[in-house]
């Protein structure tokens, strides 16, 4: 995506195209922040020394009521 400020029309397909097809304008506008943000932060990042091992890892566990 280019370096820009996405419009509320390119927010709606965006949000269509992961089925997110009932957001308010509110909400468009709140993902086109986000998705602003998340190109920058791409962009300030230096990919040419990361390996696999600097990918996030998420655990997460699921309470069986076990108390373990």
């Amino acid at each position: 995506m280019p370096d820009k400020d996405l419009t509320l029309d390119e927010a709606r397909k965006l949000a269509a195209e992961i089925g997110l097809n009932r957001l308010t304008d509110e909400h468009l506008q709140q993902l086109s922040r986000a998705a602003g943000a998340a190109r920058a932060r791409r962009a300030s990042l230096s990919l040419a020394n990361l390996t696999p091992a600097d990918e996030p890892a998420h655990v997460f566990t699921l309470d069986t009521g076990s108390g373990l």
